[in-house]
């Protein structure tokens, strides 16, 4: 009988534990209070214990900035970010390719070019390409989500500044991107890097700008040798035709945003950029961590 009498017991516990929370129609959930909780403050001391522990980690493990060395808590210490980060009224960029140095557009760019805006962060030179060295070939994961965080607050900037200038032009310019593709690796060299540098970025950065992104739409259809030993001619040619998408129907009427580690001579975001145009895609924006300058 105490057997029983402890399984009554239990239910009845059951019972008013199930009952103690307000129904979802009751006067109390309406004003967004359910009455007792019974899992949320366990829930909320774990959470406030691992943002504690959180903010520790950098303490307890510092990193070596991946530009200048120095241990400190950030991927990259505060000196070396104000220093690449900083705007140089002195050096503007052409707002199509970001090559520094024009004001306006520069004699480069065609006025048919594929690629209506490209942002960067900086000049890919000593000592910042550490930087994309150390994400490409060294695997430096870690770099990615730094370099999209410092895009994303770049873009919020840009944004707010391009609406104040009241023209047409401006506003067009000021919109976010529907969706964020990365440049794709050639699967062999995906397969030897284990990874592809622009996606790393690509999919942080469409995260904290609310945005869509793809790792598969934008192809590559073909191998193509490296561009490093090629001029520009021989970097358009050997891109003719290399990528393709998956499907025309998820960029029709979009604004796109190519995402790459570094822009040198444009050659293969144009080519990508050409092929989002002929699929339906109304402007496309490069967005590359560093540019070549």
């Amino acid at each position: 009988m105490q057997g029983h009498g402890r399984t009554g017991q239990r239910k009845t516990d059951r019972r008013a534990a199930q009952q103690s929370a307000a129904p979802s129609g009751s006067a109390a959930a309406q004003r967004g209070r359910a009455g007792p909780e019974v899992y949320a403050p366990a829930w909320d001391t774990a959470r406030r214990t691992l943002a504690r522990a959180a903010r520790l980690w950098p303490a307890l493990l510092p990193s070596a900035c991946l530009v200048c060395g120095d241990l400190q808590r950030d991927v990259v210490c505060a000196r070396c970010a104000t220093a690449l980060l900083r705007p140089s009224p002195h050096r503007p960029r052409c707002p199509r390719c970001a090559m520094p140095g024009s004001t306006g557009l520069c004699g480069t760019c065609a006025d048919d070019d594929p690629i209506d805006a490209t942002l960067t962060l900086g000049d890919y030179a000593s000592p910042f390409d550490r930087l994309i060295l150390g994400l490409k070939f060294g695997a430096r994961l870690p770099a990615a989500g730094w370099i999209a965080a410092q895009m994303a607050a770049q873009m919020a900037a840009e944004m707010t500044a391009q609406m104040a200038a009241h023209t047409a032009a401006a506003r067009r310019a000021s919109t976010l991107p529907d969706l964020l593709l990365p440049i794709p690796l050639a699967p062999h060299r995906l397969a030897e890097r284990g990874f592809n540098q622009a996606w790393e970025i690509a999919r942080p950065l469409a995260r904290r700008l609310g945005i869509g992104s793809s790792a598969t739409l934008l192809c590559r259809q073909r191998d193509t040798p490296s561009q490093r030993a090629l001029d520009l001619a021989a970097r358009h040619a050997n891109l003719r035709d290399a990528f393709s998408l998956i499907s025309d129907l998820s960029v029709a009427g979009a604004h796109v945003g190519l995402v790459d580690d570094v822009m040198t001579t444009g050659a293969t975001l144009r080519e990508a950029a050409r092929v989002l145009k002929a699929h339906g895609a109304v402007r496309v924006t490069a967005i590359v961590a560093l540019r070549t300058p």
